[in-house]
């Protein structure tokens, strides 16, 4: 996880089409707090009141839909055919990409808030990383939602885990609620790494050549190298950081609730340039080139650039921005608190 996309899309941008998913007469259509996330063309993102949909990127119509057992405000995560997403009741769902038939659910004793990760072995079979509020991540066969194994941590699990290469092995990071974030084998095999942070950790950390960089609830931001377990810098910023941090080859950028977007040097940990937008940041940024993309609860979407932390543009949507943009085939897709999903591009 480390918030840079392969695409290479730069503002001015123009709404190409919109989503508006059907609301009874009379009633307010429920927020969008997940992340929309985009593959093969298609849309994939889960609303409040439990819907989860499959949309043409192309244009916006939906596809198909279907109705969690709870509200989702966490991303989905596609491998193959399959697309998985959790809900706050604690169940996982799996579904056909085409055609949205669900192939299977798993419960577990806790919310899903954290999204879903997929995996495949030497071996060829097919795995999701997900975690929940009842302590354990699980491994679940992609194919049929089995458990292939489960780790539990000491308090509830919210980060979405990250895949990283450790000592020549795949393993799983992710930090949780007890304060401690967590290095598992992606085989569950072995002894796990625990690293104190000290407070719990809301978000997801972006990991790159072997550093996690973590943003945690207790106002630190610090880069911990995985093989050593050793803090290689820490910042006291004294700010509650909800959204996950984005890395690239030189900087570390994280928004805030302080309402800044900051970029540290990621070596150093020095600033190097803050972005500030009128309200709090509460979504993740997403890079694309030299553009970094946020969602802010002013309504606004910005376009910053990468280079000094200067506006390049933005658009007012009206609406909170919580979630974070996905971009695909030179459309970039950002949903909003009014529940709609917009499609951004030339």
């Amino acid at each position: 996880m480390q918030g840079v996309s392969t695409e290479n899309i730069a503002p001015p941008l123009q709404i190409k089409w919109s989503f508006e998913p059907p609301v009874a007469e009379g009633k307010k259509r429920p927020p969008i707090d997940a992340s929309p996330v985009v593959a093969g063309g298609r849309v994939f993102v889960g609303t409040q009141d439990g819907h989860f949909y499959g949309i043409s990127l192309e244009d916006g119509s939906e596809i198909w839909s279907v109705k969690a057992e709870g509200p989702i405000s966490a991303p989905a995560a596609i491998l193959q055919d399959r697309v998985f997403v959790g809900d706050t009741y604690g169940f996982i769902y799996a579904f056909d990409v085409k055609t949205g038939e669900e192939l299977w659910r798993f419960e577990t004793e806790g919310k899903i808030e954290g999204g879903v990760n997929t995996y495949v072995t030497d071996s060829g079979s097919e795995e999701i990383f997900v975690g929940s509020h009842d302590y354990f991540l699980y491994c679940l066969n992609a194919a049929t939602g089995e458990v292939v194994w489960k780790h539990e941590t000491g308090n509830y699990v919210v980060a979405t885990p990250s895949l990283i290469e450790l000592e020549g092995r795949e393993a799983v990071s992710f930090g949780g609620c007890d304060g401690i974030l967590h290095i598992v084998s992606a085989s569950g095999e072995g002894e796990p790494q625990e690293l104190e942070v000290g407070a719990y950790i809301a978000n997801t950390s972006a990991v790159r050549d072997g550093i996690a960089y973590v943003a945690h609830n207790g106002g630190e931001v610090l880069a911990i190298d995985i093989e050593s377990g050793e803090t290689a810098w820490k910042l006291d910023t004294k700010i509650e950081y909800i959204a996950s941090p984005a890395v690239d080859d030189t900087n570390l950028y994280i928004g805030g609730p302080d309402k800044r977007l900051v970029a540290y040097d990621r070596v150093l940990g020095e600033e190097k340039w803050a972005f500030r937008a009128t309200r709090a940041l509460s979504s993740s940024p997403v890079i694309t080139g030299d553009t970094i993309w946020q969602g802010g609860m002013d309504g606004r979407l910005y376009a910053i650039n990468k280079e000094d932390g200067t506006e390049a543009w933005n658009f007012d949507l009206g609406a909170q921005i919580k979630a974070s943009p996905a971009v695909s085939r030179g459309v970039l897709v950002i949903c909003g608190d009014d529940g709609v999903v917009y499609g951004f591009g030339k």
